[in-house]
């Protein structure tokens, strides 16, 4: 099970109390257990599809390492400088194992990966001098590739697939959707779980899409005349809803201080939201 190129395959991980601070883990659940989940799950899948020696996981955390060393990825000193620096750092340790190298970077919160989706995706991009594959939504990357690793640039962050594309990575729109669905955000997080999620983020969420309890807010202003408002999420965080949203909630008013379960879409915008009643899941207006 292995590419027709002889890649060296970079994975950052950010790891620590500052990874994944878009997630709101169920009560219970911390959210640097959880994420040290998603990168075990993704770096078990990308050990097990790749030669062994060619995994390199970018991280400065002790526990990621760990969980790097005991499957057999080599692991590089993350400096500290974000993402596109930690990828540098992992091409630059790949080149200076074999220069010229093919390298590729995978992002390391991919929890629904199985190692023929990496294969499938490497394959593919060996047909190409460069090649982006774009996140599930088609804005963000999930994986870069270069033949010639000294080619690879990246570029990372909200819109980083159209920047890939005009350096001249060739987009690569593959139907693999365990490997575009990377966990940022609660919804991303449901879709991984819709998709099913190797067996550490199972075993830390112990949850389904059904399951895993809606994200909670109070409501933190209301337009009577147009509907619209803001709602604080429990890390004092204030996110909007539009007065479209709010119209389709069926709701009639809402109150300074309520309650509510939201869906949040990007960035801090609200998706949907509704009033779960006391003792049942039925919304109430």
């Amino acid at each position: 099970m292995t590419s027709p190129v002889d890649w060296h395959l970079v994975v950052p991980v950010k790891g620590g109390a500052t990874a994944k601070s878009r997630l709101h883990p169920p009560a219970g659940v911390g959210r640097e257990d959880l994420a040290l989940a998603l990168a075990t799950d993704c770096l078990t899948a990308c050990c097990a599809g790749m030669p062994s020696g060619r995994v390199l996981v970018v991280t400065s955390d002790e526990r990621v390492r760990g969980v790097a060393r005991a499957l057999g990825a080599l692991v590089v000193p993350d400096p500290g400088a974000g993402l596109d620096a930690a990828v540098r750092a992992g091409r630059d340790a790949a080149l200076a194992r074999s220069a010229h190298a093919p390298v590729a970077v995978l992002l390391g919160d991919l929890p629904s990966l199985r190692p023929t989706d990496l294969v499938a995706a490497l394959a593919a991009a060996s047909q190409h001098p460069r090649a982006v594959v774009p996140d599930a939504s088609g804005t963000g990357t999930v994986l870069l590739t270069a033949l010639d690793g000294a080619d690879l640039v990246p570029s990372f962050g909200h819109g980083s697939a159209a920047r890939h594309e005009a350096a001249g990575h060739d987009r690569l729109p593959l139907d693999l959707p365990r490997l575009r669905t990377d966990v940022d955000d609660d919804r991303a997080l449901r879709a991984a779980l819709a998709l099913g999620v190797d067996a550490a983020t199972a075993g830390v969420l112990g949850a389904t899409p059904d399951t895993l309890p809606p994200m909670q807010a109070s409501v933190h202003t209301f337009d009577e005349s147009t509907g619209g408002g803001s709602a604080l999420l429990d890390d004092g965080r204030e996110v909007s809803f539009s007065s479209a949203v709010f119209a389709a909630s069926a709701l009639r008013h809402l109150r300074v201080g309520q309650r509510l379960s939201i869906d949040l879409g990007e960035g801090t915008t609200v998706d949907r939201l509704w009033i779960v009643g006391i003792g049942d899941d039925q919304t109430i207006g």
